[in-house]
């Protein structure tokens, strides 16, 4: 209701069409569940690189910032046979040589689903333990039966195959019962939401099920999700492995007892409906993204038919504590915002990650679909691979990881000029580079190549090119630039669009660079001599500045725009000229 609220809104201050949504340039990576394939894939949808391996895995999959690739794989030396079964973690280089493997499974445990890499080159594993009827029953359990808890261990690698674990964080040790007073833990669940109830879900076998885990190095803290116990819960990694044990101790003074939790309130007694229908893939949204330190999470929606991302931004006082108001559940009462369509649904898997334009890519695993979507629910990328895909990643274009691409482009952008289109395009860093070839279409599907401009060979600087494309008639026009290695190998840029209008039209075009910071510059073409007014507003239709606001000349004209005193986001510029009216977006990145 809020987003609708916001965009009527706006809509109302500004009724004219907001044009030019775009995907965030960058790569994706994905391998599908359950095979020995890991594949990075541009934005034309073409595989780049791919990675073949020895075992079986594809729950997850990471590209370091050094290139390398760490993965989940399955191991076959455990009873523990679970949904997301896995075992090993492994670290494979770029050439497809495996660097490092770690084996986390025997029959009383085995790691399963996510991983999540650490800043300190260690990762965090989810991983089942068994708990005989007996210890659980002895624990407060209402029935007996044998139980999978999860706990979470960071392993730090050792050589090729070793690793010490130097931490670890257990769901057993933060349990509460109201079951048997002669029990430990025994309590009123209400007022605990700190501990997990161990009569709550069907508390049998892998009882929680977690499958996403994320780390914040701001906040030294770890969210995790659970499939079976439709929660979400934030702990502590500030502790001691001792202190993660108690209830006292750390950074944010609770041990390694909840810090928050969301999705379930009916875990610990809330008198109000749960949310979350099996939920995925949770993860923090990054600090200077839009929404930064917000929770993101898919929500299944199993039994619906209707998958949702959500985004959550919890309350917290003046220190960074998350503030829990007793007798209610943990905030926000909704979600800060969601996306949804028809025909969105995976009804388990799914992952979902925000990129720093504000987009949301997002992979509907059980259908092998992925897309992403601005920040209106506009779907402006998407890759029908088929088959499961558990979970995906898209890094940016400028990402240090992708350094080992033939030519690493950090920004690409086309303009029309008249009936010219001026070709942008900035490398991060280039290996064995003869050219460049630059690809027209009038389709987004067959291209035709229309100049070459030559490259730096081998390069770790950035550079910059640039190519005209010219007399061109008015319509629309994909661009897109082939690099050529010396050996004939080559590899593509993701397109860009453009729009070559009739000189009689006047012309706004995408503001450049976008995203930005703190400068930007806008252009337009003005057939005629005329008054022409250009405003830049926030997302709630807020002026921030009049840019322009005077005759200007007939051709083509430009202005900068300085956002050094703005705070991230999306923000509009509307260009008014006599009775033409056009609203464009541009984003803010800091």
């Amino acid at each position: 209701m809020k987003k609708a609220i916001l965009s009527i809104l706006f809509l109302l201050l500004f009724p004219v069409e907001l044009s030019f949504a775009q995907a965030y340039p960058g790569y994706v990576l994905f391998a599908p569940n359950n095979s020995r394939y890991t594949y990075l894939i541009d934005g034309n949808n073409q595989i780049i690189h791919q990675w073949t391996h020895t075992r079986t895995g594809g729950y997850s999959c990471y590209l370091l910032e050094d290139g390398t690739l760490m993965r989940t794989a399955n191991a076959t030396s455990s009873q523990l046979n679970g949904g997301g079964a896995t075992g090993i973690v492994q670290k494979v280089a770029w050439d497809g040589t495996l660097l490092w493997e770690f084996t986390y499974a025997t029959a009383t445990y085995r790691s399963h689903h996510d991983i999540a890499p650490l800043p300190n080159g260690n990762v965090l594993l989810i991983a089942w333990e068994t708990k005989t009827a007996a210890q659980a029953v002895a624990m407060g359990l209402n029935h007996s039966a044998s139980l999978w808890p999860d706990h979470v261990i960071e392993v730090q690698p050792v050589g090729s195959n070793g690793g010490n674990i130097v931490w670890r964080w257990n769901f057993w040790d933060h349990l509460i019962q109201a079951f048997d007073p002669n029990k430990p833990n025994y309590g009123t669940i209400a007022d605990h939401p700190e501990l997990l109830d161990i009569n709550t879900g069907s508390s049998f076998g892998d009882w929680m099920h977690c499958n996403g885990i994320d780390y914040n190095a701001a906040l030294d803290q770890i969210v995790i999700s659970s499939h079976n116990l439709n929660e979400i819960y934030v702990i502590d990694h500030s502790t001691t492995t001792q202190e993660a044990a108690g209830h006292t101790g750390g950074r944010w003074g609770k041990g390694g007892d909840f810090l928050y939790r969301w999705g379930s309130p009916t875990n610990y007694k809330m008198n109000t409906s749960n949310y979350f229908k099996v939920v995925h893939g949770v993860n923090w949204i990054k600090d200077d993204h839009p929404g930064g330190g917000n929770i993101l999470a898919y929500n299944n929606g199993f039994g619906t038919n209707r998958s949702e991302i959500v985004e959550l931004k919890p309350d917290k006082d003046s220190l960074g504590n998350y503030i829990w108001i007793p007798g209610t559940p943990f905030s926000p009462a909704t979600p800060n915002w969601s996306y949804s369509a028809p025909g969105f649904y995976s009804l388990h898997l799914g992952s979902c990650q925000r990129m720093p334009n504000g987009n949301t890519f997002i992979a509907e695993s059980v259908g092998g679909y992925l897309f992403e979507v601005d920040s209106v629910g506009n779907t402006v990328w998407s890759y029908n691979r088929g088959g499961e895909i558990a979970r995906a990643m898209k890094y940016p274009v400028d990402y240090p990881g992708l350094t080992a691409l033939p030519a690493n482009f950090v920004s690409f952008t086309a303009h029309a000029a008249g009936t010219n289109v001026e070709l942008i395009w900035e490398t991060a860093s280039e290996t064995n580079n003869h050219h460049f070839e630059i690809l027209r279409s009038h389709d987004n599907i067959s291209y035709t190549p229309v100049g070459t401009v030559q490259g730096a060979g081998t390069s770790t600087v950035r550079k910059e090119y640039q190519f005209t494309d010219k007399g061109l008639t008015a319509g629309k026009y994909w661009y897109a630039i082939r690099q050529i290695d010396f050996d004939g190998s080559s590899a593509t840029s993701y397109s860009a669009e453009v729009e070559v209008l009739s000189p009689h039209d006047i012309t706004i075009r995408q503001n450049y660079p976008n995203p930005f910071n703190p400068t930007t510059t806008i252009s337009y073409f003005m057939p005629k001599n005329g008054l022409v007014k250009i405003e830049v507003v926030d997302i709630t239709g807020n002026l921030v500045s009049v840019l322009v606001d005077e005759m200007v000349n007939a051709g083509e004209n430009s202005v900068i725009f300085d956002a050094g005193e703005l705070s991230s986001g999306v923000y509009f510029y509307r260009v008014t000229a006599g009775g033409f009216v056009k609203v464009m977006p541009m984003v803010l990145a800091k």
